[in-house]
């Protein structure tokens, strides 16, 4: 296994971070953003409801999305365990 391979595996890695995380961060930013507008249009300047609602759909966002992640991340393991068993 070259320099070249490693740098692919990382790479490879950190593209299954994003696609992961991916989701969720949308959802939270997404909601972030509607809940600032509408608390700078009614001048409501209340926290908590920011926060609840993020911390609500961020576990519905990794509710739905847990099977895909378990998924893709058992396929990653098994194509590295299959690179560390093809070095000898």
């Amino acid at each position: 296994m070259g320099i070249e391979d490693v740098i692919g595996s990382t790479q490879e890695a950190l593209m299954l971070i994003l696609k992961i995380a991916f989701p969720s961060l949308m959802v939270t930013t997404s909601i972030g953003l509607v809940v600032t507008l509408f608390q700078s249009v009614t001048q409501i300047q209340e926290q908590s409801i920011q926060q609840n609602l993020k911390i609500g759909a961020t576990f519905a966002v990794l509710f739905i999305t847990v099977p895909a992640i378990i998924i893709t991340l058992r396929d990653f393991t098994m194509s590295i365990f299959e690179r560390i068993a093809a070095l000898h």
